[in-house]
């Protein structure tokens, strides 16, 4: 049986409007800008689903991997603020 539903795949780079993309499972680097304690911090989240622009190289998450670098970041940020149980 065949899929139902089409891909999510953005048409052109949010960078240089490429239309080149190619999807990769990589590391995403997330620049904290807060809170206070954590500005200028960077949290790396691991395999994140991605479209890689051919042209500049400008990394763009899917959907799901959007998701997932939001539950990432703010369980590290938890982490590092001594949040955590």
């Amino acid at each position: 049986m065949g899929r139902t539903t089409a891909k999510a795949k953005p048409l052109t780079c949010t960078n240089c409007a490429g239309t080149a993309l190619v999807r990769r499972i990589t590391t995403y680097p997330v620049p904290l800008t807060a809170p206070a304690p954590l500005i200028g911090k960077e949290i790396h989240v691991h395999r994140v689903a991605l479209h890689e622009c051919q042209s500049c190289g400008h990394l763009m998450p899917t959907p799901a991997g959007q998701a997932k670098v939001a539950r990432c970041v703010q369980q590290g940020i938890d982490f590092f603020l001594g949040r955590l149980r």
